[in-house]
């Protein structure tokens, strides 16, 4: 009886551990605002991809390319990171990616580019945490007099687009936003992951 409990009590704490982890590996700040397939793509699963990231900062693109071909690996995927055959990142345009993509013998184009950051100022009437204002027995005077204060709050607005090399066409986009990012390098991780969450449930990438 004690090896069943024991054994019962070791998959349920190995169960809870796996979906802990499965939340903490899911994106946390990444918002997929919109989201366009083609519908007459029959082209199945892509296995040789170029990433091409288009970011504010060129120190970003690399840790963003980077990561992508990181998470892109786990799935099978053979990616091409940009700026090793296009280094300067002002010579990103539709002639160099296309003829860089011919000769690394990609099939498609995964490009991403920050479209705009938005920073505003929201004004919090109570100084303290929502859960010590807000409580049973109604709101407190000294967080409400201590208040309002002014919270910085950040937005980046990201487009993604797939294209197919051949034919050039736009298989698959998506709009983001990434709110309130710790760090641009958070930023990247969480963002990717969204992305290809998304393009994995969109049937572009393998399971």
């Amino acid at each position: 009886m004690k090896k069943i409990a024991f054994v019962k009590c070791f998959s349920l704490i190995f169960f809870i551990c796996v979906i802990m982890c499965g939340c903490a590996m899911g994106p946390q700040m990444t918002k997929i605002k919109g989201v366009w397939k083609y519908d007459q793509y029959s082209g199945g699963y892509l296995d040789r991809i170029m990433i091409v990231g288009k970011p504010r900062m060129d120190a970003a693109r690399i840790e963003y390319e980077d990561y992508m071909i990181k998470m892109l690996k786990k799935r099978s995927v053979e990616t091409i990171p940009s700026y090793t055959v296009i280094p300067d990142m002002k010579d990103l345009n539709r002639e160099s990616v296309k003829q860089a993509a011919d000769v690394a013998g990609v099939k498609a184009v995964l490009a991403t580019k920050v479209v705009g950051v938005d920073e505003k100022e929201v004004v919090v009437s109570q100084s303290q945490k929502m859960d010590y204002v807000y409580t049973p027995n109604g709101v407190y005077m000294r967080p409400y007099l201590d208040g309002p204060k002014v919270v910085n709050f950040t937005k980046v607005r990201v487009e993604t687009g797939l294209f197919e090399l051949e034919s050039e066409k736009l298989i698959w986009a998506a709009t983001s936003a990434i709110m309130n990012p710790d760090s641009a390098d958070e930023a990247i991780k969480d963002f990717s992951k969204a992305i290809i969450e998304q393009l994995t449930k969109d049937g572009y990438i393998r399971p």
